[in-house]
């Protein structure tokens, strides 16, 4: 997760392990507490902050890394 500025609300880059975009999120914040949460998942609104990752690779390799994790408990 990457600090950033979106939309000019502060949020985050989510990054998978490659570095590739994966989503964005944004705080709106009104008198210093947060009103909503914002976030982008299209791939083709996230082109412009770098590579895009495809987040199905990425959700289907961090639920079978949780799994091999469960067996190994």
């Amino acid at each position: 997760m990457e600090p950033y500025q979106v939309n000019g609300q502060p949020g985050a880059i989510l990054r998978d392990r490659d570095g590739k975009v994966v989503n964005t999120v944004a705080l709106d914040i009104l008198d210093g507490q947060i009103q909503a949460i914002r976030t982008v998942l299209n791939p083709d609104k996230l082109t412009h902050v770098g590579p895009v990752a495809d987040a199905w690779t990425v959700l289907r390799e961090t639920t079978q890394a949780r799994t091999r994790g469960d067996r190994e408990d």
